[in-house]
């Protein structure tokens, strides 16, 4: 397996291949039955035929930087903390919080990109552009009808479905939880299954000493998931919370230690 700079040079080769429009070397970073999931719980896109007429749809007609705040490289996963600037036109500009999980191969290509932002808060962004937002809006529109077809255009929606704002309420709890001292607060997250980097620990009450003095923000509902920021000094992680019928059962801490 790679270094941790290797791994981290492979992810960079991703914004570097976005900014310089150049498609066959995105695409060249993924393994061949590579996958999208762009947001997280929209359709799967998987192989170079599909990952092109994704990068045809959502990629190739805008300018998007990356503003990397934090990267978390676990095992054979790469988390960054980061916002997206996507350029539109000059007057639609946006900014997309976010967590990009890349899952990397043995060989050095990324086995999955897990793209974890909220479709409707950047619906409502390119709302908030009035006038100017109505043209690329069309454009965006012809573009997923004539790349990704009516099933895929109906797959990019179900992005809207998320666990929302009671999913967040469930991820601040458990955080406060693991973080506080009140142990009957603790015990009701006692079936949620945790993992602590790349280690399966036993239990919610585990996480107790680990990072006891966590901040957390900028909760992202996305899918079935709620991904968290951490922060404890110098001490940086992402969090993954997963969700089945609106319950918690998994959390996930990506950390490097």
């Amino acid at each position: 397996m790679s270094s941790r700079v290797e791994k981290l040079s492979i992810v960079e080769q991703s914004p570097a291949a976005v900014a310089a429009h150049d498609k066959r070397k995105w695409l060249a970073l993924f393994a061949s039955d590579g996958i999208v999931n762009d947001p997280v719980g929209s359709d799967i896109h998987q192989g170079p035929d599909q990952l092109g007429r994704f990068y045809d749809t959502f990629i190739a007609p805008n300018d998007v930087v990356f503003h990397p705040k934090h990267d978390i490289v676990c095992g054979g996963t790469v988390m960054r903390d980061l916002e997206l600037e996507i350029r539109m036109t000059d007057h639609v500009i946006l900014t997309v919080p976010m967590h990009l999980r890349y899952e990397l191969t043995d060989d050095d290509h990324v086995r999955g990109l897990y793209a974890h932002w909220e479709l409707p808060t950047m619906v409502a962004q390119v709302g908030s552009k009035g006038f100017w937002a109505l043209p690329s809006s069309l454009r965006l529109s012809a573009r997923l009808l004539k790349n990704q077809g009516l099933s895929g255009s109906l797959g990019f929606a179900r992005g809207f479905k998320r666990v929302g704002a009671a999913g967040k309420k469930t991820a601040a709890e458990f955080f406060d939880a693991v973080t506080g001292t009140d142990d009957s607060r603790l015990a009701a997250f006692a079936d949620v299954n945790v993992t602590w980097g790349a280690q399966r620990v036993q239990g919610a009450a585990v996480l107790r000493g680990k990072f006891e003095h966590a901040a957390a923000s900028k909760f992202i509902s996305a899918g079935d998931y709620v991904t968290v920021s951490l922060s404890d000094g110098d001490r940086h992680a992402v969090a993954m919370c997963e969700f089945s019928d609106g319950t918690l059962t998994d959390v996930t801490v990506y950390i490097e230690e």
